[in-house]
């Protein structure tokens, strides 16, 4: 058996090894190179997305590691398929979108290595089978993304900020590493199969259970920026450079939603339904702060940034519900929100790029001068919204119909009415979504162009053509979300103590 998944992140690896070492001899065709080699790595995933995704069965790509440490494996099943795919995706669009937006940028070869090293990590952490091997992937996604935000963020705050990316995510790191080594201690295995079979034996110490559950939801909760541990996101997100950005809030805070899945739903399940309602609380309180945080952003990035830590909130609170509705919908979401949120820093990007601004109050009426980017932009603005029949739509009722179902537990009425209104909370705030999404458009497209925007003109077609596709795939999910439905429902459904 031919081991793409393997072959996949190798390709990002040493493609990434290679245009580092030979910089000087690429040099501005550096950027369609590491394009080449992240086309190579998406498609050398697709016998693996033809098995999850039409076969419908698991893939599994394993090799003996040492006694102690155990396997080191790759899997692809119904919980990680949704969360690879946007990286692949995701990955390969923000590559091709960076060969026009570093067109004048220094050290362009050393960017791409970056990038795709950044990659390489995210969807390395989205297969893993072993609890070293995840945070090695995880340390991995870090260390590209702190260079790139390093050297090639804004550089009168690029520093201060990439000390705080450091910090906050290390801090996380911590508490995971911590609760990885309490799991060892009970299971005697690195194994994440193994640890689930030998857990039930442990269902009676529960405090115990509760205290790797927190430890290791602390570590995935600063990751997805969810309030109050969020802090680090607005500027990081908005100053890194455009590329890294929409890989940051597009698919990089959605690792952490996909590891509280894979550690908390399935691994520590009797601790995650014991503190499922606090989850919920903090999602629903995250969804407003963002929202209303992203109503009164002037700075066009900061605008989305905070968007996005409202985006977690909505899966967090869908994850705290602790239903299948509930679980399938926020893992449905990760593929909107990361096609969304991407095409929508793509869009803001663009219109930085053509125009040298970042502040909307300046902007106005692009859509006569940038009509690709601003179609691109709505379709991303409408699926955030949730409007059908865009993907965000599909994603958003589920997650609500999954805070509901939490009420309705005993089938006969409102078993837990502290759900009932959480649930009601949580489809109110849409309000918000709409709102600052609506202002984003307004702000930027419509209206009468300032004076000294009547220049301005398309952005580069390397740029145009990522964001097209990615409009395209957002309708496409919407219209046809089955494939990817059929497959991440039998998963959730399997989960044992899950709410049916």
């Amino acid at each position: 058996m031919i081991p793409f998944m393997a072959l996949s992140l190798a390709t990002l690896f040493f493609g990434g090894l290679f245009i580092y070492m030979a910089k000087e001899a690429l040099g501005h065709g550096a950027g369609r190179v590491a394009t080449a080699i992240a086309a190579v790595s998406a498609g050398l995933m697709a016998p693996p997305f033809y098995q999850a995704f039409v076969a419908r069965t698991a893939v599994r790509e394993e090799m003996h590691w040492s006694e102690v440490m155990g396997s080191f494996g790759l899997y692809l099943d119904g919980i990680a398929a949704p969360i690879t795919l946007a990286v692949v995706v995701l990955g390969l669009l923000s590559v091709l979108y960076a060969v026009g937006y570093t067109e004048h940028t220094e050290h362009r070869a050393t960017f791409f290595a970056n990038h795709l090293f950044f990659v390489m990590g995210m969807q390395w952490v989205t297969l893993a089978t072993n609890l070293l091997e995840f945070f090695i992937a995880w340390e991995i996604m870090l260390v590209p993304s702190y260079f790139l935000i390093l050297f090639w963020g804004l550089p009168e705050t690029r520093r201060r900020t990439a000390m705080k990316f450091w910090l906050y995510t290390q801090s996380g790191a911590m508490c995971i590493l911590v609760g990885f080594g309490l799991l060892y201690y009970f299971t005697g295995s690195f194994e994440m199969d193994t640890i689930v079979q030998l857990l039930p034996t442990f269902i009676g110490q529960l405090d115990a259970l509760k205290l790797i559950f927190v430890l290791l939801a602390a570590g995935f909760l600063v990751k997805m920026a969810v309030f109050p541990l969020h802090w680090w996101l607005p500027p990081v997100h908005a100053e890194a450079p455009t590329p890294i950005s929409v890989l940051l809030s597009g698919a990089m805070i959605e690792t952490g939603a996909y590891a509280l899945v894979r550690f908390g739903t399935i691994m520590l399940g009797p601790a995650a339904a014991a503190l499922s309602f606090g989850l919920g609380v903090l999602g629903v309180l995250t969804m407003f702060y963002g929202g209303l945080m992203a109503l009164v952003q002037a700075d066009i990035k900061r605008l989305l940034a905070y968007s996005s830590v409202s985006q977690m909130g909505y899966v967090l609170f869908a994850l705290g519900m602790y239903t299948t509705y509930g679980v399938a919908g926020g893992l449905f979401h990760l593929i909107g929100h990361a096609f969304s949120k991407g095409l929508l820093f793509m869009t803001a990007g663009a219109v930085i790029h053509q125009t040298g601004l970042r502040d909307v109050h300046k902007m106005g009426g692009l859509s006569n001068k940038m009509p690709v980017t601003a179609f691109s932009a709505a379709i991303g603005a409408m699926s955030i919204a949730g409007s059908p029949p865009l993907v965000g739509f599909i994603g958003e009722l589920m997650m609500f119909l999954g805070g509901f179902q939490a009420a309705m537990v005993s089938g006969t009425g409102v078993a837990r009415p502290e759900f009932l209104f959480l649930g009601i909370v949580a489809v109110s705030s849409s309000i918000l979504s709409a709102g600052y999404m609506l202002r984003f458009i307004a702000k930027v497209f419509l209206g009468p162009s300032p004076e000294e925007l009547e220049e301005v003109t398309e952005a580069p077609r390397t740029m145009t053509a990522a964001m097209a596709l990615l409009a395209a795939l957002i309708v496409v999910f919407g219209i046809f979300p089955g494939p990817a439905l059929d497959v991440i429902f039998p998963a959730v459904e399997a989960i044992s103590n899950i709410i049916p």
